[in-house]
């Protein structure tokens, strides 16, 4: 039950984050370009590119509390 909570909030912080862009915002995963809306749409529905954008967005969150984000600046 905790991991699925722990998830449940990974992809509340996901979709915070990716609010807080511009509408204009593209992101090319493989050969594919998403718009913000898909890209929002993908994290609610938890399909693969949804979990690829958490995770990724879990990763730059812990990087930058980290500072490894800033090590190489």
């Amino acid at each position: 039950m905790e991991e699925k909570n722990i998830q449940e909030d990974m992809k509340k912080i996901a979709i915070a984050r990716i609010n807080t862009f511009s509408d204009d915002l593209g992101i090319i995963i493989g050969n594919k370009k998403y718009t913000k809306k898909e890209i929002l749409e993908s994290i609610e529905n938890g399909d693969d590119t949804g979990q690829e954008v958490i995770d990724s967005q879990i990763e730059y969150l812990r990087d930058m509390a980290s500072g490894a984000i800033y090590e190489n600046s």
